[in-house]
């Protein structure tokens, strides 16, 4: 991950999808679920959030970033 990158939040209706904001190309990008092949997203803030400070710790839930 670029050092002008940095996790967050996006809210879409009542899923919670985090993401990979890249400021230097001016957009994010959605993190997949290995288990499902799809977007990984929460019902609930809280695990979203959870889940950004394992991967910034780097204790599993996000490898290669």
């Amino acid at each position: 991950m670029s050092e002008k990158a940095e996790y967050g939040i996006k809210q879409v209706g009542e899923r919670f999808y985090p993401v990979i904001v890249d400021k230097e190309a001016g957009g994010h990008y959605e993190i997949n679920n290995p288990m499902t092949g799809g977007v990984l997203s929460y019902n609930n803030a809280e695990a979203a959030e959870k889940y950004i400070e394992r991967a910034k710790g780097g204790k599993g839930g996000a490898e290669g970033f």
